[in-house]
């Protein structure tokens, strides 16, 4: 079976098992009362699912956004357009859904769920996350971890793990979606993703590191790579 085919078979699958709507090529609001993932369109190999790009050979899935913060303190690397911009480094504009979906996708699994906010350590498949914009004609690309800043060690964060923890549906609600909890360096059990540092459970350590972000609403590419 070619990977277009198993990526169908399998985001049917996830469908019908999440109790999800397959939204055909319609947005989904971000209230997280009804959960709506997008039927998969394939190009050049790729699976577009919404906004969320899957790479079924690479093992890799994009997500488009834009910097939120060039400086501050924060318990987010991403959130969506509706979430808590006021500590999170980027926004993705995705559907958190989708997002998950093309997660599920490439194999992953979430682990077991946190029992609270900064409560851990969290549990799931290991990947790597990368981030992708343009400096006038430069392409540029550095690990996530670079813009974050530790001041409790007094610098950057070292090379990690980010965990697919996966988010969960709860009292009706898909609460990724709801929350628009994307990427989260403070851990947060409502999260797709959760920084793999023992700093995650403090919500007082991370900044912004200023020496390596782009200005604010340069836009980006957020990879996520299977390890």
């Amino acid at each position: 079976m070619g990977a277009e085919k198993m990526l169908g078979v399998s985001w049917l699958c996830l469908s019908l098992a999440c109790g999800v709507v397959a939204a055909q090529g319609e947005e989904t609001g971000s209230t997280g009362d009804v959960a709506q993932v997008s039927a998969p369109v394939w190009e050049k190999g790729m699976a577009i699912i919404g906004k969320v790009r899957v790479d079924p050979v690479q093992r890799t899935v994009n997500a488009p956004g834009w910097v939120n913060l060039e400086a501050g303190a924060i318990e987010l690397l991403a959130c969506g357009p509706g979430g808590k911009t006021h500590e999170s480094i980027f926004v993705l504009d995705v559907n958190a859904l989708d997002l998950q979906t093309g997660l599920l996708l490439l194999g992953l699994k979430g682990g077991e769920p946190m029992k609270g906010l900064g409560q851990g350590p969290p549990k799931g498949a290991e990947i790597d996350l990368w981030v992708e914009w343009k400096d006038g004609e430069h392409s540029c690309e550095k690990r996530a971890e670079t813009f974050v800043f530790d001041e409790d060690s007094g610098s950057v964060l070292p090379d990690a793990p980010w965990i697919f923890t996966g988010s969960m549906m709860e009292e009706g609600q898909f609460k990724a979606l709801a929350e628009e909890s994307l990427v989260t360096t403070y851990w947060d059990p409502w999260s797709i993703v959760n920084l793999g540092l023992p700093c995650g459970s403090n919500d007082e350590m991370l900044v912004v590191n200023t020496n390596t972000i782009p200005p604010v609403k340069t836009d980006i590419i957020m990879s996520f790579r299977a390890r």
